[in-house]
């Protein structure tokens, strides 16, 4: 799905913007002065719309955006490039973009040759275009679309739908297990069975279907934390997510800062157990994760459950 760049301010707002600015020391504007090969280079490893990027690049300095989603990296194509033309500045000058997941970080960056990063950024989960596209299945808004959930369909051969139908039970319970409390998972991965020896689980409806009014918290709908579950799993987020971590920090300078946006307990553990076994490498900037403020969450509900944790590298 193409997502008209005229739309996208109203589509889709990135969070904690003010915060990433005060991380990454984005309002040095001395920075726009100096030649080209003076100018930081980040890695913004979770592109999206390229909110974040457009940020670092406006402020006068270099990012390589990956992003597992080429509808993403068309959209923020265009948005970085009228930012790199305000600068009067060429594209790549200002930015390179890579369609690929993080997990391969290291091997992405070295397309730029060797040298170290002044900071790197995470803003984990799914972007809002891609959780109302009409043919992804990430939203339960539509029932009758595919419950595919791939962040990228061309190189992922494994959908939503086929791990449902072809799961153990127990395997189930652990998918679900990652954000549902034991009972819930149990009771789910039951009815997941039950379904399936009578049909193929397909479209978005039948998984609504199987979860019925089985709400774990009342400010949720039934369904989110199941979809957020089943999503994880499909695009093995967590998995990924660990394994990138040790890496990105790798490939950090001296100074450099890590900058993670986690949405919900499975990933923040993550990113926490990581910090924790790095201190002695690394200053912790938040002791505790940074939120966003109460002005933020109004204007964007889906902030809520953001939050940030920030290192430098020693």
């Amino acid at each position: 799905m193409m997502i008209g760049p005229t739309k996208l301010d109203v589509i889709h707002k990135p969070v904690l913007i003010r915060e990433v600015r005060r991380a990454f020391n984005l309002d040095n504007l001395a920075l726009l002065k100096k030649a080209l090969r003076d100018v930081p280079r980040y890695i913004d490893a979770t592109l999206g719309l390229g909110g974040h990027s457009l940020e670092i690049v406006k402020s006068g300095r270099f990012v390589l955006g990956i992003d597992d989603d080429e509808a993403m990296l068309e959209v923020a194509k265009i948005r970085l490039e009228k930012a790199c033309s305000a600068l009067n500045r060429k594209n790549e000058e200002c930015f390179k973009l890579i369609q690929g997941n993080f997990r391969k970080i290291e091997e992405i960056s070295g397309s730029l040759g060797h040298d170290l990063f002044l900071g790197i950024i995470f803003d984990l989960g799914v972007s809002t275009p891609q959780l109302t596209s009409d043919t992804r299945g990430f939203s339960f808004a539509d029932p009758d679309a595919a419950l595919d959930m791939r962040l990228s369909p061309k190189t992922q051969s494994v959908a939503a739908s086929d791990l449902l139908n072809s799961l153990r039970s127990d395997q189930l319970e652990e998918m679900f297990g990652k954000v549902l409390d034991r009972k819930h998972s149990q009771r789910l991965a039951k009815r997941i069975i039950d379904y399936r020896s009578l049909r193929k689980i397909e479209k978005v409806g039948d998984f609504l279907g199987i979860i019925k009014g089985d709400s774990i918290k009342k400010e949720l709908h039934p369904a989110t934390l199941p979809f957020l579950a089943l999503r994880i799993a499909t695009n093995t987020e967590l998995a990924n997510l660990q394994e990138t971590l040790p890496k990105a920090f790798s490939l950090l300078k001296k100074g450099g800062r890590l900058a993670v946006i986690s949405f919900h307990s499975g990933e923040d553990r993550i990113v926490k157990s990581f910090f924790k076994s790095i201190k002695s490498q690394a200053i912790i900037i938040s002791k505790s994760p940074i939120r966003p403020q109460a002005d933020e969450i109004k204007d964007n509900p889906r902030a809520r459950s953001a939050k940030m944790r920030v290192l430098e590298r020693l």
